[in-house]
C-alpha cells in the first residue's frame, strides 16, 4: 500500500498514445461540481480540449448541499486514504494562490470535543495516530479551548478536545463557479445538458449523446456524483455507491459568533465569511430526508444548547444532499481496462481531495501514468 512521496507515478502503457496527441485530445467531463471542476480546470490548464456536460447547474448536487469541511480527520483511513486528504488539504493552499481568493476558502482549523469518557480516550488515541502521521492536530485544555472559541459553552464536562489547526472550508457553490469560471477562462466549454448516452464501439468509448447533440469524444471523466452508476451500467461496469443522505440547516446571516468550524458530540457546525451558520447533526448520515423549517430549526436549538448566540436565529435554508459514496467508504478514480477511454472519479470527501484528484487526474490521463496513491482506489476491487 502506498503511503505518499516517493514514486508518485509509474509508467503504465495502458494508453499508448503519443503524449503531443494526449495533450491534444478531446477530454469530455460529466458533474460540475467540485471534483469534476477541480478535474475540469486542471486538464485545460495542462492544454487538453474539456467540455464539461452538467444537466442543472455548477454544484447542483451533493457538492452544494455539502458542509464543505477540507481535513484529513481521524475517519481518514487506512494511511493511503490519510494521505490523499491530506494532500487535498494542502492542494487548497495552491488553489488560492493559482485561481485566486473567488473560491472563498476559510481557515483556521476545527475544534473537536468529547464528553463521554470511552469516546475521549479514543479520541486521544487518534490524536497520537494522526501525529506520528505527520498531521497538525494537537489536544487541549479548558483554557486553551475557551481562547479559541470563547463563545462555545458546553452544556457538559469536556473530557478531551482536540485541535486540528489545518482544517477549513469552503463555501461551495461560490466555489465550485470560480473554479469553472477559470477553467472557461483557460478555454474549456461548458454544456448544459444531460449525458443519456455513452457512444461505445468495438470496445472503445467514440463520444456521447446529450440533450445538446452528440459529442466526439476521446476520454470521458465520470463525475457525476450519484448519477454515475447509470453511465457506468451503459460501460458494462457497475459502480456500487451507497444512498447517504445528509441535512443541513442554514441561518440567515448574524455577527460573527465562530471562528472555526466546532465538532460537538451532537452537532457540527461552522459559520460562512458571510455570517451564516450551518449545522448538521451527524456525518453517518441522516436517519431522515425530511428538510423542513421545522427540521432546520431543531437542528439550530440544539446547535444554540453549545453555541448560545445562534439561539433565536432564523432558518434560511434546509439543504438535503446526497453523498457520493462508494460502497466501502472509499473512492473509485482512474481508468478501468474493461472500458478504455472512461476514467472513474466517484468520492466522499470530494471537497477536500479536489485539489489533488484534479492534480492526479490530468497527470494519468495526459501521462499515460498510473499514480501510486491511488492503487488501493480503482473500480477493479469491486471485482
Amino acid at each position: 500500500m502506498a503511503a505518499g512521496g516517493s514514486a508518485l507515478a509509474a509508467l503504465s502503457g495502458a494508453r499508448g498514445v503519443a503524449a503531443v496527441e494526449r495533450l491534444r485530445s478531446r477530454i469530455g467531463v460529466v458533474g460540475a461540481g467540485i471534483v469534476g471542476a477541480s478535474i475540469a480546470w486542471h486538464l485545460v490548464r495542462r492544454g487538453a480540449e474539456v467540455t464539461i456536460f452538467e444537466r442543472e447547474g455548477p454544484a447542483a448536487g451533493a457538492t452544494g448541499n455539502s458542509f464543505a469541511w477540507i481535513n484529513a480527520n481521524f475517519s481518514k483511513r487506512p494511511r493511503s486514504y490519510f494521505e490523499l486528504n491530506w494532500r487535498g488539504v494542502q492542494g487548497w493552499h495552491r488553489l488560492e494562490t493559482e485561481v485566486g481568493h473567488g473560491l472563498q476558502v476559510s481557515w483556521g482549523g476545527s475544534l473537536e470535543y468529547r464528553d463521554d469518557a470511552d469516546r475521549a480516550r479514543q479520541l486521544h488515541e487518534q490524536l497520537a495516530r494522526s501525529q506520528r502521521w505527520g498531521y497538525p492536530v494537537h489536544a487541549v485544555g479548558a483554557d486553551t479551548f475557551r481562547e479559541l472559541e470563547p463563545g462555545v459553552t458546553p452544556n457538559t464536562e469536556v473530557l478531551g478536545a482536540a485541535w486540528a489547526s489545518a482544517e477549513g472550508a469552503i463555501e461551495p457553490r461560490s466555489t465550485t463557479r470560480s473554479l469553472l469560471a477559470a477553467a472557461e477562462a483557460e478555454g474549456a466549454r461548458m454544456v448544459t445538458a444531460e449525458v443519456t448516452k455513452l457512444d461505445i464501439g468495438y470496445g472503445a468509448l467514440r463520444g456521447v449523446e446529450t440533450g445538446a447533440g452528440s459529442f466526439e469524444l476521446d476520454t470521458l471523466v465520470l463525475a457525476a456524483g450519484v448519477q454515475a452508476p447509470e453511465l457506468a451500467r451503459q460501460a458494462g461496469l457497475d459502480v456500487p455507491l451507497v444512498e447517504s443522505p445528509g441535512i443541513l440547516a442554514h441561518s440567515a446571516p448574524t455577527d460573527k459568533v465562530l471562528g472555526r468550524i466546532l465538532l460537538a458530540p451532537e452537532i457540527h457546525t461552522k459559520q460562512t465569511p458571510q455570517g451564516r451558520v450551518v449545522a448538521g447533526v451527524g456525518f453517518a448520515g441522516a436517519g431522515s430526508t425530511d428538510a423542513s423549517t421545522a427540521v432546520g430549526q431543531a437542528i439550530l436549538g440544539t446547535t444554540a444548547e453549545v453555541l448560545p448566540a445562534v439561539s433565536g436565529l432564523e432558518v434560511e435554508e434546509v439543504t438535503l444532499g446526497y453523498r457520493v459514496l462508494p460502497e466501502d467508504g472509499h473512492p473509485i478514480v482512474g481508468f478501468d481496462p474493461a472500458a478504455p477511454g472512461i476514467y472513474f472519479a466517484s468520492m466522499h470527501s470530494g471537497v477536500t481531495m479536489a485539489p489533488v484528484m484534479g492534480m492526479i487526474a490530468a497527470m494519468e490521463i495526459l501521462d499515460d501514468v498510473e499514480v501510486s496513491l491511488l492503487t488501493d482506489y480503482r473500480l477493479t476491487r469491486f471485482r
